[in-house]
């Protein structure tokens, strides 16, 4: 009894001490996912060259993976740059890797469950038995016990198939829901990219709308200065002037914004001082509202997506129902028990069983009803999905031939504007028109190169809105560079400003 009592107690000592040398590892060597130097950097301004980094090894932490621009993007660029670092697009992928463990998981319903146990047991007197006038022990007052077990269903009625399935589904849907997010961060991108472009296309109207009031303002001090003109004439001129000013202020802060914005779908810093080149081309596009909407089915995910959800929730509904029907498995143990006692230590069990829940207080009858009701909901979403994407696509293509005519009609009118403001500018030195109507023609001629790049970048935009809308435009975007630098055919890079 003593030897087992030593034994016993030099194992249990053993166990103890392995169990907190590997705590003890365990927590030497864990290191936090994200460091707060990093969450700093993507909040606070990058440093510039002029201010070094802090000598401090976190603050020159940089997230792993990360990519980031380092000259002007192209717009193929800038949807690379997105497709690597956008948010929204790394919690897609996480989802995925998700539903990939769990059809492991569920897999393993299929597999033998084996499972083992220790047990050091101490009674408060031996277990004793009265034969005659003798009292006789037959079990230790202080033993060991262990035991490994494996056990396996072989049939439960669906239960264990239909949450494989449903795992399975899962697991394809949130394929689908990747490939759909990817398009829309690409069309995010997209409207981002010209967003900045038409804020710079304004900021530069406006420089020049100050350009000319000045030189307004500049014939009507010399008209004045020679008495040609009245002193209300330079008066309106300055007030012109000042006018265009604020526009001037409120377009420059527009642009920042439109940089900040974008650096947000980029998944970058928002204060980056992101560039990106120009572009004026007008794409070649047309297509007809059937072959649109065929288009949508052929390759929007969500089609496939909402007929993957019904069956899921079919899954679902077998598995409820399993739960109605009894449990059948297989089973083997090994034990052994560590008391002087016992005749034989060791000990081998088969085992067949079948188990069923007799009354579960009407929880199995509720979850089928639940799993029906599910069905029903997945198969008016899918009915909702479907009405939503023709009318997506029906809207965008609206979208594109509205902005592809009102382009054709401010194009006419921006060469018709600039030939009213020469011919108003020529009369006013001739003394032939007042002030205010040259400030019409400067206002008319802003309005109208306004009108032309908002037409512009809105027929672009809404080209690549019909191929997101019909689920087309991962399809469109090729592999290219990712900077003008990598590229000698970007063609006119325009204004950087």
């Amino acid at each position: 009894m003593r030897k087992t009592l030593r034994t016993t107690t030099h194992i249990i000592v053993t166990l103890l001490a392995g169990a907190g040398l590997l705590l003890m590892a365990g927590c030497a060597t864990h290191r936090p996912y994200m460091d707060s130097a990093v969450l700093r950097e993507r909040i606070l301004p990058p440093l510039t060259p002029a201010a070094p980094l802090p000598t401090t090894p976190a603050a020159s932490l940089r997230e792993k993976g990360a990519v980031l621009p380092s000259g002007p993007l192209t717009l193929q660029g800038a949807i690379a740059i997105a497709l690597a670092n956008n948010h929204t697009l790394k919690l897609s992928r996480e989802d995925v890797g998700i539903a990939e463990q769990q059809v492991y998981v569920a897999r393993s319903l299929f597999l033998p469950q084996i499972t083992a146990g220790y047990g050091y047991d101490i009674r408060d007197r031996e277990v004793e038995q009265i034969f005659g006038p003798q009292t006789i022990p037959i079990a230790e007052k202080e033993f060991q016990r262990a035991e490994l077990k494996v056990q396996m269903t072989i049939w439960d009625f669906g239960r264990s198939l239909g949450k494989y399935q449903q795992a399975q589904f899962g697991r394809e849907i949130t394929d689908l829901t990747l490939r759909r997010v990817r398009q829309d961060v690409i069309y995010q991108v997209t409207k981002a990219y010209f967003n900045i472009l038409r804020a710079r296309k304004a900021r530069a109207t406006a420089d020049d709308a100050l350009e000319q009031a000045r030189s307004h303002l500049k014939t009507a001090t010399s008209l004045y200065e020679n008495g040609v003109v009245d002193k209300n004439d330079v008066l309106r001129a300055e007030v012109h002037v000042a006018e265009v000013q604020q526009q001037l202020i409120s377009t420059k802060n527009a642009v920042k914004l439109a940089v900040s914005v974008f650096n947000n779908v980029l998944g970058i810093n928002v204060n980056s001082p992101t560039r990106i080149e120009d572009v004026t081309n007008v794409p070649e596009f047309k297509t007809e509202l059937i072959h649109a909407l065929q288009t949508a089915i052929d390759h929007r995910p969500e089609f496939k997506l909402v007929q993957k959800s019904v069956r899921m929730e079919e899954a679902g509904l077998t598995a409820a129902r399993g739960e109605h029907f009894p449990r059948i498995y297989v089973a083997g143990t090994l034990s052994r028990l560590d008391d002087d006692y016992q005749a034989h230590k060791n000990s081998a069990l088969g085992e067949i069983g079948i188990q069923m829940d007799l009354f579960s207080g009407g929880r199995t009858t509720a979850q089928t009803r639940v799993a029906e009701r599910r069905i029903r909901k997945a198969v008016e979403t899918a009915k909702q999905v479907c009405d939503g994407i023709s009318l997506e696509v029906k809207q965008a293509l609206l979208s594109v031939d509205d902005a592809r005519e009102r382009l054709a009609v401010a194009k006419k009118a921006v060469s018709q504007a600039q030939e009213n403001l020469r011919l108003v500018e020529n009369k006013y030195k001739q003394t032939a028109a007042t002030p205010t109507d040259v400030v019409d023609a400067e206002t008319l001629k802003t309005r109208a190169q306004l009108n032309y790049f908002t037409a512009l970048y809105d027929y672009i935009v809404a080209v690549e809105r019909l191929r997101y809308a019909t689920g087309t435009n991962e399809a469109q975007r090729q592999p290219g560079p990712i900077n003008k630098a990598e590229d000698g055919n970007v063609g006119d890079a325009g204004s950087s400003r």
